[in-house]
């Protein structure tokens, strides 16, 4: 459903993110842990398609059909969309 080949973001000059590779197939579910500035809000931005977040290589696949040149209304009617939360309590991880 979605695919991550060889992803690399940048913004500016700057790359944030280098090489990220991830599949996930319809009714899975997955969650993001890392610490601040390891990279997740960049990861979503990119996936969503927001035009500070360049995509420097790699590409973005959902439901079969490369989006990564794709603007980000396109994508929203494809389905993609994200929130945010407050983050969960999780038994055994600890934040510092």
């Amino acid at each position: 459903m979605l695919e991550l080949k060889g992803l690399s973001v940048a913004i500016e000059d700057r790359e944030i993110l280098h090489d990220i590779n991830l599949t996930i197939e319809q009714g899975e579910t997955h969650a993001l842990f890392g610490p601040n500035g390891s990279g997740k809000t960049t990861l979503l931005m990119a996936i969503m398609g927001f035009p500070r977040y360049q995509i420097t290589r790699g590409n973005i696949i959902f439901k079969g059909k490369d989006i990564t040149s794709a603007p980000l209304d396109e994508r929203a009617r494809l389905g993609i969309g994200m929130s945010f939360q407050r983050p969960p309590v999780v038994r055994g991880v600890k934040t510092q």
